[in-house]
């Protein structure tokens, strides 16, 4: 994952969203604006978000507004993501029908054309328009989210109600929430910028409020880019700019579902985290989607990885751990398909020109049983912080060209172990002692060669090994060494060595060491690790 997408709302702030304000179109407290949001709040059926929570927990009107006696709820109009706005329609115990709208500033501004202002009704114009814009700019501008109230007095005889019922409304006021940023918001995100992932802001809320907090968690926030503009962007016309730009505001489910799948047409491995109904689309979009336990079902379903802790440090965590489990992945890959490899040539060479077998079925049985539990302290191992410092991608291609270079290595090392087992010590006739020595050779070279293989640098000088990826390579080889002196060695066919074979394998396994790591070191500055 290189690029990492994330609504505003609980994943870079707090997620405790406080009313803080209730006012009039002056910009003065007003206790019928709290009430009409709290009528709204409390009357709609849909799956309350974190603004209604808020709104609600002013219990104390419950019993001022006599909820059941003096209010009843009559119909209601769904929100949607295109309208931003959401009505109920209750009955007052006078048999008066009040349609109660509360939604987006810009949504409720363009159906209504009165406001109420200490109970006198009056007709709006554009100097009413620019004082409401200028007041909900400077609460956007310390942080506040604003969502403003209206209403309208319909017919008692109308029980059923529709989008066009929403026309004509009296403004009524507004109510402005707080939700500021994680203390750990600015920390991750630096984090994360130094690991190669770029983090971009998919939001639904206005350009203002999302500067504001980019700003507080020291996200330069460059260009922000609408969905007004995404809306009117090819496909190609929008790869670019999800590629250069770094915050999206104002958009809708869709959009941000687009963003997703333009920064993929750029090449990126997009992860996206997100908790809203209005965020599924974009997680289902995504390479890796990401909710939370407290999401709504919608969002949790359509996500990949699901966190207990909302928190980009959760993120910065997984980033790192999942690099290091791809890594030792990529580790035994390359162990076992270079060892593989050059097994293949070995035994094919022996075969043609040893009278006897280069070492018996249960022989090699033994030889990959040890070889492999070895190799199972390798998800333990330690990863080299430059190998961490960036996103990697599933390469066959170099694991292949590695296997081509790396592999062969052993064959020559094998092949100079048959000649020593042959020529210096008269094999020829004792096939035992042949197959005890390449056993031998074969195990300790397998063995230490992940060594080599598991780091860029040089090893166990510049980078070591996790403590239980070295105890298993000490007592497998030990096990190897001592396996041919004991009675499960004769049960095998293995015969004790000579003791002039010791040295003389062990200048092999440090030339062996010194090559390959040569050749590891041109490949990486070629290729790469």
């Amino acid at each position: 994952m290189d690029v990492l997408c994330t609504d505003k709302t609980g994943t870079r702030t707090q997620d405790r969203i406080i009313l803080k304000q209730h006012l009039d179109i002056k910009g003065r407290d007003s206790e019928q604006v709290l009430q009409y949001a709290f009528l709204n709040s409390h009357f709609q059926s849909g799956l309350r978000n974190l603004l209604d929570k808020a709104v609600l927990a002013h219990v104390e009107l419950h019993e001022t507004l006599r909820i059941g006696a003096g209010y009843s709820k009559v119909d209601e109009i769904p929100f949607d993501f295109s309208r931003r706005r959401l009505s109920v329609v209750v009955a007052r115990e006078d048999g008066k029908h009040i349609l109660i709208c509360k939604g987006a500033v810009e949504e409720i501004f363009s159906v209504c054309t009165k406001y109420c202002l200490d109970e006198e009704i009056g007709q709006l114009d554009e100097t009413h328009f620019e004082t409401a814009k200028r007041e909900t700019i400077e609460l956007n501008s310390d942080g506040f989210r604003v969502v403003a109230v209206a209403y309208k007095e319909m017919d008692p005889s109308k029980t059923t109600y529709s989008i066009e019922d929403e026309a004509d409304l009296t403004l009524l006021g507004y109510i402005a929430f707080l939700d500021p940023p994680k203390e750990s918001a600015r920390e991750a995100i630096a984090v994360l910028a130094k690991k190669g992932v770029q983090v971009k802001v998919l939001t639904g809320d206005n350009e203002i409020i999302t500067r504001k907090i980019c700003h507080e968690v020291q996200l330069n926030p460059g260009e922000i880019v609408l969905g007004a503009a995404v809306a009117q962007m090819s496909d190609a016309e929008l790869a670019e700019t999800a590629h250069r730009a770094t915050v999206f505001a104002k958009l809708n489910p869709a959009q941000k579902e687009r963003v997703v799948r333009a920064l993929h047409a750029k090449g990126h491995v997009v992860g996206f985290l997100g908790d809203g109904i209005n965020d599924s689309p974009a997680l289902k979009a995504a390479d890796v989607g990401i909710s939370v336990d407290t999401a709504v079902d919608i969002a949790k379903e359509s996500a990949d990885i699901i966190l207990l802790e909302k928190s980009l440090l959760v993120l910065q965590q997984g980033v790192i751990e999942g690099r290091k489990v791809f890594a030792n992945i990529t580790k035994y890959i390359k162990m076992g398909a270079s060892s593989n490899f050059g097994n293949m040539f070995s035994v094919l060479g022996a075969s043609i020109f040893l009278p006897f077998l280069p070492m018996a079925p249960i022989q090699v049985l033994t030889n990959n049983l040890l070889y492999d539990f070895s190799q199972t302290t390798i998800p333990t191992d330690n990863v080299d912080e430059d190998y961490l410092a960036s996103p990697r991608k599933w390469d066959i291609g170099n694991i292949f060209k590695f296997m081509v270079f790396i592999g062969p290595i052993s064959s020559i090392f094998d092949y100079v172990t048959y000649g020593m087992m042959l020529y210096v010590f008269d094999a020829w006739n004792n096939p035992s002692l042949f197959q005890t020595g390449w056993f031998v050779e074969s195990l300790l070279t397998q063995t230490l060669i992940i060594h080599i293989i598991r780091t860029a640098k040089i090893p166990f000088i510049e980078s070591h090994a996790s403590p239980a990826l070295i105890a298993t390579t000490v007592i497998i080889c030990t096990v190897g060494m001592t396996l041919p002196f004991t009675w499960a060695g004769s049960a095998l066919g293995f015969v004790p060595l000579p003791w002039a074979y010791w040295p003389l394998v062990a200048a092999m396994l440090v030339t062996y060491g010194i090559l390959t790591h040569l050749v590891k070191v041109w490949f990486v500055r070629r290729w790469g690790l």
